[in-house]
């Protein structure tokens, strides 16, 4: 059966369920340069934290030879002696005197150097430790009290 033709214009066209915006299916998705940018950002995040987060290096031998030798003649210099003043100042009083305090220099010298490590101490009034070898690995600090310098090598054969 045929409809007249003034029904069939008044008559509202069926839907379909897709184009129906209440009813949609389809989702939306990222631009593909959205996700390449974010990959990209949290590579060199990661990248950047790897090298921030990571230990410093070790300091060269040479460098922490120098720092134990500068430590030990801190120690030396800050030593106190059984009156007034630093053992160091009274050691300088005269050979005797420094023959009399070479064994608590020499202990105060060595007390914070690693095993294997030497030390020697040379005043004008007496020196105490071996002195090293042509061959080892030598660092030199100075110690100073009043009417006193010394001259500490710390040293690795």
């Amino acid at each position: 059966m045929r409809e007249p033709r003034g029904e069939r214009s008044q008559r509202r066209p069926r839907k379909r369920a897709d184009a129906d915006p209440t009813r949609r299916t389809d989702r939306g998705q990222l631009s593909l340069t959205v996700v390449e940018a974010t990959v990209a950002t949290l590579l060199v995040l990661t990248v950047t934290t790897g090298f921030a987060l990571a230990p410093p290096a070790a300091a060269p031998e040479s460098d922490s030879l120098a720092r134990q030798a500068t430590d030990a003649a801190s120690l030396v210099a800050s030593v106190p002696a059984a009156g007034a003043g630093t053992l160091l100042g009274a050691a300088c009083s005269s050979p005797s005197d420094f023959d009399a305090r070479a064994t608590r220099l020499h202990e105060a010298a060595s007390a914070g150097l690693p095993d294997g490590a030497f030390v020697s101490l040379r005043t004008d009034a007496g020196s105490v430790g071996r002195p090293p070898p042509e061959t080892a690995r030598v660092r030199t600090a100075t110690a100073v009290a009043p009417r006193c310098t010394a001259t500490l090598e710390v040293w690795y054969p």
